[in-house]
């Protein structure tokens, strides 16, 4: 064999191996949280996709989004279905059991929705849901704010918010309570949220809401969740994470 025949197949056997090591991660998101995620053509958009690709990106990885229904996110990751989670997952105690967490990418407030005029109170309190059935997304920090907070009111779970709304305007609800800006930006100021506004003060409870959403990996992948969280500080360093969250917000979701 020829030195150039020599140096050919070295580099070949290079390019190939470079090929079979290109790490894939596959994230899962719900594509029904508007506009953080949701579904549009066929395929799942929003903020939570746009940051997932700048994070492989910043991380040198290929992502393959898979969506996942809300109730299977954290199944999927601790069976190794998929590798991640990026779908506005809150970090909180009862969660960081069964699952680990980058530092966290955003951090919104609740807020309570209902029909105009119905509530005119700067605070709901458990006596102006006297008497009310509340909704909430089944399985989330809405829920366990809902049972912690105001256990004496009837509450109705749904698998999405889609199908919560539905309900509150067809008054099968009087009152759901949701992230605020999915709430706003994805329901309030869309057709589907024809005549319905947010009540009452945002709600930012550590207890029932933990401290942010944050990229959700298998129990004790430290490894990886500290690779989220070193793209997560350097797309934000970089401005990228700033280009991003325009396109979708006119404030700071961080």
């Amino acid at each position: 064999m020829t030195k150039q025949r020599r140096l050919l197949g070295i580099g070949l056997c290079g390019l190939i191996s470079t090929f079979t090591q290109a790490e894939t991660l596959k994230i899962a998101i719900q594509g029904a949280l508007p506009p953080f995620d949701y579904m549009e053509g066929g395929q799942v958009k929003g903020f939570n996709v746009e940051i997932t690709h700048a994070l492989c990106a910043d991380m040198k990885v290929t992502c393959v989004v898979v969506k996942t229904p809300w109730e299977e996110l954290i199944p999927s990751v601790s069976s190794g279905k998929v590798d991640a989670v990026i779908s506005s997952m809150s970090i909180t105690a009862e969660r960081q059991k069964i699952v680990s967490f980058s530092e966290r990418y955003t951090r919104s407030p609740a807020s309570f929705v209902a029909k105009k005029k119905k509530y005119l109170t700067t605070y709901i309190t458990a006596l102006d849901l006297k008497g009310k059935t509340a909704g909430a997304q089944a399985g989330t920090i809405y829920e366990n704010l809902m049972r912690g907070r105001y256990p004496e009111v009837p509450l109705k779970t749904f698998s999405t918010t889609a199908d919560m709304y539905k309900s509150l305007q067809a008054g099968e609800i009087d009152i759901a309570l949701d992230d605020m800006v999915s709430a706003y930006y994805g329901y309030v100021q869309t057709p589907a949220g024809k005549g319905l506004e947010l009540v009452g003060s945002p709600i930012r409870d550590s207890k029932y809401m933990g401290i942010g959403e944050g990229v959700v990996v298998k129990l004790n992948n430290k490894a990886l969740a500290n690779r989220f969280s070193t793209a997560i500080t350097n797309i934000r360093k970089s401005g990228v994470y700033q280009q991003i969250m325009n396109k979708y917000f006119m404030f700071n979701v961080y």
